[in-house]
């Protein structure tokens, strides 16, 4: 069974995670788009991360990825996917707890000089249920639980929804 970090990034995890990125100028271990990844057969992965992925995506535009995600998934493998919560980040805000830049740049992106790092969806938890459901039948979905998982670079903070989702 394979691992994979699908949309890598400037975040690449360690092996045994394969990591995959459409940007070359990350140097992912695949260049490709997350949208078709013919290089791995179905069934092949036990386990796929979206880290900071979705918000990447607009409206209903993530489906495809999901989608081949489920393929590449073996039975009881998982999908773990890891956005800004924009609820609690909006709830901060209101509060005075949370700077309106730091809201501004989870909401928007971190532009760094690439079309691709802006955001342009975000999720709360019962919308990214919602998406998750409507695009692929998973066998469950449940709130992440924040295992350590070997190789993987996963960012935790009060303000990142993590959601697994089983095949």
């Amino acid at each position: 069974m394979i691992r994979l970090n699908v949309g890598s990034g400037q975040r690449p995890f360690k092996k045994p995670f394969v990591n995959v990125d459409v940007n070359p100028k990350w140097r992912p271990d695949v260049v490709s788009s997350g949208e078709s990844m013919p290089m791995f057969a179905d069934g092949s992965a036990d386990l796929i991360v979206l880290h900071h992925v979705l918000e990447h995506f607009g409206c209903g535009e993530a489906g495809p990825l999901v989608r081949e995600c489920h393929r590449i998934l073996c039975p009881g493998g998982s999908l773990a996917v890891f956005v800004p919560d924009v609820h609690a980040l909006m709830q901060a805000w209101n509060l005075g707890r949370l700077p309106t830049q730091l809201l501004m740049t989870n909401i928007y992106g971190a532009y760094m000089d690439s079309e691709a790092d802006r955001h342009k969806w975000g999720y709360d938890p019962q919308s990214m249920r919602s998406f998750l459901e409507a695009v692929c039948p998973w066998g469950h979905l449940q709130a992440f639980d924040w295992r350590p998982i070997p190789g993987a670079d996963i960012a935790r903070d009060w303000w990142i929804l993590a959601v697994e989702a089983v095949k």
